[in-house]
């Protein structure tokens, strides 16, 4: 028999000195890698301004300018804009135009062609990127999505592969198993001789997103108390935010993929330097009857916190449980019964909750990756859009603060999804389809696609009943992960209609919001720990409950 690390708390302290150093010093920077390696191509695979390559006029000493002007046709796009084509020339004899030795004019009616020399690309914003080393463009452009697919496949392999590794082996080797791999494979994609490698890289290290955020969160969640875990959870969703601003200010200062690539994965070597500090979860040594390992940790977590404890507190809590079970075989068979996620759908009240957390974590995860790909597409500045579209994300964070614990979590999830939605639908109503007012639209679908997501990873938890928790959140963002596999390929019809991508986007978030009013409202409710208590979990709720709670009333 074991207990409950939560029982240990009372006497060890729930927010101590050691807790504190162990999530500032080590939980809260881990962030910046996977918040990298999350959305590292976005730059890796930019796709900068490109027209046909024209060898004769570049032989002749004609300038990038004047090529264009010379053999590029003016094309009108779906908005009325016009520019020079990037995947069409004029079919002429360009040598036969430079032999004549006068000046010369395109003209309109000229026969028009593919590009048959390959393309020139235009390096005021970025030296080198995946797509104009190996031109995938035009008839290629398809092929840097699909890096992106395959990447996200990563994430839902990993999911299962970490997920199995951190409750096989540990918490804290899993970590460093999956550190290892990122920077091992975040590397050699610097490497990669070609698109078949390069996704294979990138694919090996998309099997560490997010576990490399997820580990660590994991870890600090099973070492502070009940009224700490929000908190947490907040603050490494702001170190992850903080760490996509971060990278926006690297790939800014490095415009070269494959040096970008090795500024994002070598530091991160210095992170094995934890393996001394970090320490294994003590809800796990407990759960895997590693008494003696748990004791000794939480020896030191009580004298650092300045406890003062038994020597042998956790033997001693053990059999004090003992006797209180008494050989009960109702309790034993309580504890020892062997859960799925079949369980997740025998009974049609938790059925209908798990559908629904799953459908909005998948429209979440969607809406955030997608456009956090897109809104870079927008415009000339893709390191400024980037850059923007991460930090409307860091206001989220004292809004969800002040709200959270007084509204509760549905109406906020609700109305966040709602007007996130309603924002990017309105990129379709911009007269012209201006770039500035759709940008706009989008960073505010942005702001609320991330505050949804944010309350999904707090209410979620609390929606699955105890027996269940841990298989529920890890279908969820099973689901997520598929998801996100779509995502690139909405973002691809962007190249054509550029405010559709928004659209697709915002219809579907919209549904989901309407949807989340669906879901039981948590706040000051005793969390369900049967799944019997989760099939009367909300039942005497109305639909359109907006449960407040007093300033006065304890947490």
């Amino acid at each position: 028999m074991t207990i409950d690390f939560d029982e240990v708390l009372p006497y060890i302290g729930e927010w101590g000195k050691y807790q504190k150093l162990v999530f500032w010093c080590i939980c809260i920077p881990v962030c910046i890698p996977c918040a990298f390696h999350s959305f590292l191509q976005v730059f890796l695979n930019a796709i900068p301004p490109h027209w046909c390559q024209v060898s004769e006029l570049k032989v002749g000493g004609y300038e990038d300018a004047a090529i264009l002007n010379l053999s590029i046709p003016i094309v009108e796009t779906a908005f009325g804009e016009k520019t020079f084509s990037q995947c069409l020339m004029y079919d002429v004899d360009y040598e036969s135009l430079l032999s004549q030795n006068v000046t010369w004019t395109p003209n309109t009616s000229w026969p028009t062609t593919a590009c048959v020399n390959g393309w020139a690309y235009d390096h005021s914003t970025y030296e080198t990127t995946v797509v104009t080393d190996w031109d995938l463009v035009c008839g290629q452009d398809w092929a840097g999505m699909m890096t992106y697919t395959v990447f996200s496949f990563g994430n839902l392999c990993g999911n299962f592969i970490f997920g199995f590794i951190q409750d096989w082996i540990g918490r804290k080797r899993a970590f460093f198993i999956c550190l290892t791999v990122e920077i091992v494979f975040g590397i050699a994609t610097a490497f990669a001789p070609g698109l078949i490698s390069y996704t294979v890289f990138r694919f090996l290290v998309g099997l560490t997103i997010p576990q490399i955020f997820v580990i660590p969160l994991v870890i600090a969640l099973e070492l502070v108390g009940p009224s700490k875990r929000g908190f947490t959870t907040l603050m490494q969703c702001l170190a992850f935010s903080l760490g996509l601003l971060l990278l926006a200010g690297v790939a800014y200062l490095i415009r070269d993929w494959q040096h970008l690539a090795l500024a994002t994965s070598i530091p991160f070597i210095a992170f094995y330097a934890y393996w001394w500090f970090l320490p294994e979860s003590a809800r796990w040594l407990l759960a895997t009857n590693k008494v003696d390992a748990a004791e000794a940790l939480i020896q030191t977590m009580a004298r650092v916190n300045g406890k003062q404890i038994q020597p042998n507190l956790l033997q001693n809590l053990i059999k004090e449980k003992e006797l209180l079970v008494n050989g009960s075989s109702d309790a034993m068979e309580d504890t020892t019964r062997t859960y799925t996620v079949l369980d997740l759908f025998r009974t049609p009240r938790l059925r209908r909750n798990t559908l629904l957390v799953s459908f909005i974590w998948m429209v979440n995860v969607t809406v955030y990756v997608g456009l956090s790909i897109y809104i870079p597409t927008l415009g000339e500045s893709s390191h400024f859009n980037f850059f923007i579209a991460s930090a409307v994300e860091i206001p989220a964070y004292p809004i969800l603060f002040l709200v959270i614990d007084r509204w509760g979590r549905r109406w906020p999830l609700c109305i966040s999804m709602i007007l996130g939605g309603a924002a990017c639908i309105a990129t379709a109503l911009v007269p012209g389809g201006q770039l500035r007012p759709t940008l706009i639209l989008s960073f505010l679908g942005k702001f609320g696609s991330s505050m949804s997501f944010i309350l999904m990873y707090l209410c979620s938890g609390e929606i699955f009943p105890t027996v269940l928790r841990g298989i529920g959140m890890g279908f969820s963002e099973l689901c997520g992960s598929i998801g996100a596999i779509g995502t690139p390929f909405i973002v691809y019809l962007g190249f054509e209609h550029r405010v559709l991508p928004a659209v697709i986007m915002g219809a579907i978030t919209m549904t989901a919001g309407l949807l989340a009013m669906a879901l039981p409202e948590t706040l000051n409710k005793k969390l369900p720990e049967t799944i019997e208590e989760a099939e009367e979990f909300g039942k005497d709720q109305p639909f359109f409950l907006f449960n407040v709670r007093r300033l006065d009333q304890c947490c």
